[in-house]
C-alpha cells in the first residue's frame, strides 16, 4: 500500500525531475524546438517514387499508438489514487494485477521510451537524432545505459526517478506472467529469479507501490510536459516561427523554418532560408 502523503512526495519528485530536464534542453541546447516538433525519420519516404524527404517533423503516427495506453494509465490514476479522505491504498489484489499490467506497458512501449532516449541524447549536447530505434530485446540495457545513465551524467534527478521505478527483474516476470501473490508475507514472489547479484527473488507490496507510483507519473508527467511546452511556445518566444537544422540527405543539412499552429497543435515547415 501507499499513503497520500508518500504518494504526493513522489509526485512532486518526478514533477520536479521532469521540469528540470525539459529546462536543461531548453538551456543548454539549440534542439529545444526540434524536440517539442518530434523530428523523425521515416525510411519508407525514402523509398517512396515520389522520392519524398525522409527527415519529417510532427511525426504523429507513434503519439497515436501509444494514446489509448495513456488515456489508461490517466484514468487508472483518478480511479484508484484520488485518496479520499487521505486514506492509503488497500493491497487489493486485483489492482495489483492491474498496476503490473501497466507497469510492464510503460516500460515496454518503444514510442514512450523512444522520447525519453531522444531527450537523453540532446541533453547529453550530442546532435538531433532523427532516426532513432528502440530494440525489440534487451530494452533494459537502453533504459539503464542509454537514457538513465546519460541523465546521471548531466546530473539531472530523472536519473533517481528511473531508479526508483524501473528493474529488470520486475519488467521480466510481469512481461512473461512468472510471478505470484503471497498473502501471508504481502509480498510479489518473482518465479524468473535467477540469483544474480542484481536480480531479486520477490518485492513486498509496500515497495512495489513505490515503484509503481515512480513509472506511472515519470510516464504522466513526461508527457504532459511536452503537451505543456508546445503549448506555451508562442507566448514564451512571441512568434509562431522558429528555425531548424534540416537534413535533406544524410550528407546534407540545411536551415529551415517550421510554424506552430496552436489551435491544431501542429509544426508544418514554411520557408528555406537562402
Amino acid at each position: 500500500m501507499i499513503g497520500y502523503e508518500e504518494f504526493e512526495r513522489i509526485s512532486n519528485e518526478v514533477k520536479q525531475a521532469v521540469v528540470e530536464s525539459f529546462d536543461y534542453l531548453k538551456n543548454k541546447t539549440n534542439s529545444y524546438i526540434l524536440y517539442l516538433a518530434n523530428g523523425e525519420y521515416k525510411m519508407e519516404l525514402k523509398h517512396s517514387h515520389l522520392r519524398l524527404n525522409p527527415y519529417i517533423i510532427d511525426s504523429r503516427e507513434e503519439r497515436y499508438k501509444d494514446k489509448d495506453r495513456r488515456a489508461f494509465y490517466v484514468e487508472f490514476l483518478k480511479t484508484f489514487y484520488t485518496f479520499i479522505n487521505r486514506q492509503a491504498t488497500d493491497d487489493n489484489t486485483n489492482r495489483i494485477h492491474m498496476e503490473l499490467m501497466v507497469y510492464s506497458h510503460i516500460w515496454e512501449s518503444k514510442p514512450y521510451l523512444k522520447q525519453l532516449w531522444r531527450l537523453a541524447i540532446l541533453i547529453d549536447m550530442k546532435s538531433y537524432p532523427w532516426e532513432l530505434t528502440i530494440p525489440d530485446m534487451s530494452k533494459h540495457e537502453t533504459i539503464r545505459n542509454d537514457i538513465r545513465n546519460t541523465f546521471q551524467r548531466r546530473g539531472l534527478s530523472v536519473s533517481v526517478v528511473i531508479s526508483s521505478g524501473f528493474h529488470t527483474s520486475l519488467r521480466n516476470a510481469f512481461a512473461h506472467s512468472e510471478y505470484y501473490f503471497n498473502e501471508s508475507t504481502k509480498h510479489i514472489m518473482l518465479d524468473t529469479y535467477t540469483g544474480k547479484s542484481w536480480d531479486i527473488p520477490n518485492i513486498s507490496y509496500d515497495e512495489w507501490s513505490q515503484k509503481f507510483a515512480y513509472s506511472i507519473l515519470l510516464c504522466y508527467y513526461f508527457q504532459n510536459e511536452i503537451f505543456i511546452r508546445r503549448e506555451s511556445l508562442i507566448s514564451e518566444f512571441k512568434t509562431n516561427t522558429f528555425l531548424i537544422m534540416h537534413p535533406l540527405n544524410c550528407n546534407t543539412t540545411r536551415a529551415n523554418y517550421v510554424t506552430y499552429d496552436q489551435r491544431h497543435d501542429t509544426f508544418n515547415f514554411t520557408r528555406n532560408i537562402e
